[in-house]
């Protein structure tokens, strides 16, 4: 079956249209395949609603085994986008530098964003692993020593006497040996070979392919991974080559998605697919660490229990998204939400869920709070503060959060609790 020659595009939740009937055979059996994102918690990547495909609450690209390749952008508009939505695109990346499952040493600066923002999101990250690649070469290939025992024309290291009379009885001009060689053939390089001989076949633009053709070069003189789990097992960066450290992330990643939401299964090629609902609420903590100073800011914590049992041990842990700490105590609990909010004239409830209603009311009773807060996507639809009070001592703040201006954004958020505490 002939490739797409650009990928299908969609945003979250929406329903894939136009698609050939091999295209939605395919898809379907990836969906299938891939229903939890964990054994037990159903999180669909793509949904199966009657006969019609949409997508779920990823955002990335999957490239099937009959080579439809589906990108999935936010459903959110960040701004007013052109056709191929690069700006989106741009804002979503910068968004991706600070989620907690890539390292420091793996992501974007803005000028590589700004350069690769109208490719497709498969040909990004491959851009991002090339470049690092690049850099670990100029660095240099990691060697080191390991035993070899071979029956050679000539002496070199130490003989093995039992194999040297067994194999050379009758041949005085080999000897069997053992010696240590200083051999770049070790399980990362392995591994980083293997993974380009995975993308050669994958990626289709220039500059990208370009790159992967210097580093088959590179990496010639050392043998692909004839056991992937196992090499991965063996590998170890250590303090004597620290510049592999981004490298390997994205060996992981495009191996085994290691760092991601495990997709598999016969019918997919790749799946590179971002959970938004944490992307979100590392952005907005990583945006109130840096353009705040007055509070500091813990993610996941603290923790607290919400009963105890008849034999006095705490059940149903709490670990708010957000705190802003006041020394030891949170002075206003924050949870994020990757909702799109959608208020209807006459709604009293503004759109926002009952149950997020109830989860904040039980953090602010729990941690003592005056003032607690969610904190939504700023849209079209949701772009100014609504207020709520459960009681006197305990309100309720629904913030938007533009993420085009972070600073502001946090700004407007600290102004507010402060001064409606």
């Amino acid at each position: 079956m002939p490739r797409r020659k650009k990928p299908l595009v969609v945003k979250e939740h929406e329903e894939l249209t136009d698609l050939s009937t091999d295209e939605l055979k395919g898809l379907k059996e990836f969906a299938q395949e891939n229903q939890h994102d964990v054994p037990g918690n159903y999180r669909p990547v793509l949904q199966d609603r009657n006969g019609k495909l949409f997508a779920g609450n990823y955002v990335g690209i999957i490239e099937t085994g009959k080579r439809t390749v589906l990108e999935i952008l936010p459903k959110v508009d960040f701004v007013h986008d052109d056709e191929d939505k690069s700006e989106t695109k741009r804002i979503f990346y910068s968004m991706l530098r600070t989620w907690r499952g890539f390292k420091s040493q793996a992501v974007f600066n803005e000028t590589q964003i700004n350069a690769v923002r109208r490719f497709n999101m498969l040909e990004v990250f491959v851009h991002l692993f090339l470049n690092n690649l690049v850099m670990l070469t100029q660095r240099g290939i990691a060697r080191h020593y390991q035993s070899v025992e071979d029956n050679l024309p000539c002496l070199r290291g130490r003989i093995l006497f039992p194999q040297h009379i067994r194999e050379n009885a009758s041949n005085r001009a080999r000897f069997c040996v053992r010696y240590d060689e200083f051999s770049a053939n070790r399980p990362a390089n392995r591994l980083i070979h293997s993974t380009i001989d995975k993308l050669t076949g994958t990626v289709r633009q220039p500059r990208n392919q370009q790159l992967l053709h210097q580093l088959r070069v590179s990496f010639s003189d050392i043998s692909t991974s004839t056991d992937h789990h196992s090499d991965w097992n063996r590998h170890r960066v250590d303090r004597t080559i620290r510049h592999y450290d981004a490298v390997m992330q994205w060996v992981g990643l495009f191996l085994f998605n290691q760092g991601l939401t495990t997709y598999a299964g016969k019918h997919v090629n790749q799946a590179l697919l971002f959970p938004m609902w944490e992307i979100f609420e590392d952005y907005v903590a990583a945006s109130f660490r840096r353009h705040q100073g007055d509070y500091s800011v813990r993610k996941q914590g603290p923790q607290e229990y919400l009963v105890t049992d008849g034999q006095e041990r705490r059940v149903f842990a709490m670990k708010p998204d957000i705190s802003l700490m006041s020394g030891n105590k949170p002075e206003f609990i924050l949870d994020t939400k990757w909702k799109r909010v959608n208020a209807e004239d006459g709604d009293l409830k503004r759109g926002v869920h009952q149950a997020d209603m109830y989860q904040m009311f039980v953090y602010g009773k729990k941690y003592c709070c005056r003032k607690v807060s969610l904190i939504y996507p700023k849209s079209q639809e949701f772009d100014k503060t609504e207020e709520f009070r459960f009681d006197e001592a305990l309100s309720l703040t629904c913030c938007p959060f533009d993420v085009t201006e972070p600073e502001c954004s946090v700004k407007k958020i600290i102004r507010h609790l402060k001064n409606h505490a």
